[in-house]
C-alpha cells in the first residue's frame, strides 16, 4: 500500500491477507500472553 495510493474496492485476495495477518499477530501475542497469565494465576 503507497501513500497516494487512489481509494479503491479491496479484492478478496487483500481482505484474506489481511485477515491471515491480522489472525497471526493475534496468535503470536496470544502465544506471548497467555504462558504470562497461567503463570500469575
Amino acid at each position: 500500500m503507497a501513500f497516494g495510493e487512489e481509494q479503491h474496492k479491496k479484492s478478496t485476495f487483500e481482505k484474506i491477507t489481511l485477515i491471515v495477518v491480522v489472525v497471526m499477530v493475534l496468535a503470536t501475542i496470544a502465544g506471548l500472553i497467555l504462558p504470562a497469565i497461567s503463570a500469575i494465576m
